[in-house]
């Protein structure tokens, strides 16, 4: 098999995929409109992701929160 083959045949799930994603962006954003994700903290598991944001509402900054507030362990690595 020539190696242009061999490296069309790798690449072309990843381009599907790709294309796939933004077209479904694409879709979105026509019918919902543009939106603002943010990064939301979740103390029940302690972690954090990304989610949609209300109209106004600002996402979670780690480095303004204090983790001694938060009832954690100031010395603590929490990103992992």
């Amino acid at each position: 098999m020539p190696t242009s083959a061999l490296a069309l045949l790798i690449l072309t799930p990843f381009v599907a995929i790709f294309a796939y994603a933004a077209w479904h962006e694409w879709h979105r954003v026509r019918e919902d409109g543009h939106s603002n994700y943010g990064l939301a903290y979740d103390p029940e598991t302690d972690s954090t992701h990304v989610t949609l944001l209300e109209e106004g509402e600002t996402g979670y900054d780690p480095e303004t929160e204090s983790t001694e507030a938060a009832g954690g362990d100031a010395e603590a690595d929490r990103t992992t």
